[in-house]
């Protein structure tokens, strides 16, 4: 027999035990899930929580939820590697505010408010690569950081001072390869974002995740506009309790139904969500424990955002807001690990991600906001066993209340 190591099996250990695999807290997560599996318990509330049906109904909370948690409050914007060079650019869609965030040539971004300064048209769409920004409308061009570079047919269009005429700039923020942004002008609110401030204890998680290297281009879902409020379409992902039931043939094959740890991190959350699998733990030696095959950490970044990291990939749904009360806008990113696996798998488990949220999460948001349209219902109730869910509807109140908005 010989003495020479097998490639494939040392790649597949330094895959499997690298140090994205043996993560602090995917060991916190799998000590306590195999507690819960073993004891046949539950990460509990401290009790029932009643949830008025008319907060995903009433018009007037939707606008000051989108007044407060979405344009005075940081948000997060993205990865850093959706905007990976200088030229690179990202929009986002916040209600009542659009954005677009650009890499300058010194690596640092900015972001302005998608919104042409002559008559209110986007100059981005998407993502992609620019090295200044025209408005399709009349040609207006901004540079990079916003300043006006051209008006097109200036000569014919009067005395205009351009200096005066920049894209209105809002705050961005960039670290532990987390973009956040706050979609107020800058004249209104010049205070920089503290993104520590807004993790409330979860920065030395994304420290050691080390998003900033090592994530391949995301693929992308084309956004979903889905008839349901926003807060159902976020409902859906902080409990594992419908596994079982919703996803008995998908999500329920590889996850436990109704077991998780929770931790909350002010309005920010972490689930670790358990593998039908982790009971095998108990029979190796912890140092040698396969983590990130037996958890999945699903964290919750208030309010919106639900961005979950896996044994070979992270992926992140966005859910903003729509016009009105009963529409929602879901974006979906998913970002492989290049040295896990090979794309077309990747590719294949994107596809099939896609089928769950269009096919079994969307559908089932709607048909309760379709239900609770109809009155026969008026207070939900959440319970002991749906903490995340607890807390996130707790923390809009907070915020609301803490705004002078309810």
């Amino acid at each position: 027999m010989s003495d020479t190591p097998d490639p494939a099996a040392t790649t597949t250990a330094g895959r499997r035990y690298g140090p994205r695999q043996r993560h602090s807290k995917a060991l916190d997560v799998a000590r306590r899930g195999l507690h819960l599996v073993t004891t046949r318990s539950n990460e509990r509330a401290a009790s029932i929580y009643e949830q008025p049906a008319v907060v995903y109904l009433d018009a007037a909370r939707h606008d000051a939820e989108i007044d407060v948690l979405f344009r005075r409050a940081p948000i997060f914007a993205g990865l850093s590697v959706e905007v990976p060079m200088p030229g690179s650019f990202k929009t986002l869609d916040i209600p009542k505010a659009p954005v677009v965030v650009s890499r300058q040539e010194d690596g640092s971004l900015r972001a302005f408010l998608n919104i042409c300064r002559h008559r209110g048209a986007a100059v981005a769409y998407g993502t992609g690569s620019a090295r200044t920004f025209v408005c399709k409308y009349h040609g207006w061009a901004y540079d990079l950081d916003g300043s006006l570079r051209k008006v097109r047919g200036g000569d014919n269009f009067g005395d205009l001072e351009t200096g005066c005429f920049g894209l209105t700039e809002v705050a961005v923020a960039e670290r532990y390869g987390l973009i956040y942004v706050r979609a107020t002008p800058l004249r209104q609110n010049p205070e920089p974002i503290d993104i520590e401030a807004v993790l409330c204890g979860l920065a030395p998680q994304f420290e050691e995740w080390g998003f900033e290297t090592g994530l391949a281009a995301p693929s992308i879902h084309e956004p979903v506009v889905t008839a349901s409020n926003w807060k159902l379409a976020v409902d859906g992902y902080l409990e594992p309790y419908h596994f079982a039931s919703l996803h008995k043939t998908t999500v329920a094959r590889y996850n436990n139904s109704n077991q998780a740890t929770f931790d909350a991190y002010g309005p920010n959350a972490m689930s670790g969500f358990l593998g039908r699998k982790i009971d095998e733990l108990g029979s190796i030696p912890e140092a040698d424990w396969p983590l990130m095959r037996h958890v999945q950490l699903i964290y919750t970044l208030f309010p919106n955002v639900i961005l979950s990291v896996m044994q070979d990939h992270v992926e992140y749904s966005q859910i903003m807001p729509g016009t009105t009360v009963d529409t929602n806008i879901m974006n979906h990113l998913y970002f492989r690990y290049p040295e896990w696996d090979v794309e077309e798998v990747h590719a294949k488990r994107f596809l099939n991600t896609q089928w769950i949220l269009t096919e079994e999460d969307i559908p089932m948001a709607e048909e309760v906001h379709r239900n609770l349209r109809t009155g026969g219902l008026p207070t939900l109730v959440f319970g002991r066993n749906e903490p995340a869910l607890q807390h996130h509807h707790r923390s809009i109140e907070a915020a609301l209340r803490h705004a002078g908005a309810l």
